[in-house]
């Protein structure tokens, strides 16, 4: 059976309030939130999942929701040299979703396959007027996906032995989670399908922060149900599907990989 690791890649920070990530409850609680990507390896392939936020999105210091930032390709070229990978020599680049803060820098990997949704393609392409006055998705990545070699894919895909793709659509009509088999079990790395980990265990009490902190968090209410969606998702019917199947397959929040999950920051898994 192969064996992957996994790499936590810290791409940029955004200071947002918890009411602004999770279920509105604690306002004012102020946390660092980071933009992930993941480095993986088998020992064969060397595969990168998102390419996190282009520094054109960060204006005076400042991102989404005008909440202070930092990030950009600087950001992704010295998290690769930390672990002392090539851009050059990543031959795959998985992306969760095609918004500004997963798929900014796709240019820095000219040599890479690039794989999404065909469904998150065809969004890029004819966004909502709610995502164009949000800014979700960067336009300009379309002219330069299409200098880059691109497999759209639809639903499902094993795309290497202990490497498979699931649709989970909601926060974009093609999210996608990456189930990566390890020593230790198949973790999923999320994308914004979950952003961090108290929307899908809302009886969560406390969070680990980046820097190692634990805060005190206060619990859903138990009739919000088994996941509490953020204002970010688009199609609560769909992102609902996405949770319990989801949830029907990982009970243990140690397996869970979110897009902007503060406790896995300089971990590694596998």
């Amino acid at each position: 059976m192969v064996e992957w690791k996994i790499y936590p890649l810290l791409y940029g920070v955004i200071d947002v309030t918890k009411e602004q990530f999770t279920t509105g409850l604690d306002v004012g609680v102020p946390i660092t939130i980071p933009y992930l990507g993941f480095y993986m390896t088998d020992g064969k392939h060397k595969v990168l999942c998102d390419t996190g936020i282009n520094e054109k999105y960060i204006v005076d210091g400042k991102a989404w929701a005008g909440c202070p930032a930092q990030g950009g390709e600087d950001w992704v070229l010295k998290s690769l040299k930390e672990i002392g990978v090539d851009p050059k020599e990543i031959e795959l680049v998985l992306y969760t979703h095609l918004h500004n803060d997963h798929a900014g820098n796709c240019h820095l990997f000219p040599s890479a396959t690039h794989v999404f949704q065909l469904e998150e393609w065809k969004e890029l392409l004819d966004p909502l007027p709610s995502m164009m006055i949000r800014g979700d998705f960067d336009q300009s990545l379309i002219p330069q996906l299409k200098e880059l070699k691109c497999m759209k894919i639809v639903g499902d895909l094993k795309i290497l032995e202990g490497l498979e793709i699931i649709l989970t659509p909601g926060h974009t009509a093609g999210s996608m989670c990456v189930l990566v088999q390890t020593a230790k079990g198949i973790y999923n790395i999320t994308g914004d399908t979950i952003h961090v980990l108290p929307i899908v265990f809302p009886e969560m009490t406390e969070w680990t922060m980046m820097d190692g902190r634990k805060i005190s968090i206060t619990p859903a209410p138990k009739h919000w149900g088994p996941a509490v969606p953020s204002s970010l998702v688009y199609d609560h019917y769909a992102w609902f599907k996405s949770i319990y199947r989801l949830q029907s397959m990982f009970r243990d929040p140690g397996f869970y990989l979110p897009g902007h999950e503060t406790s896995i920051v300089g971990k590694r898994f596998g």
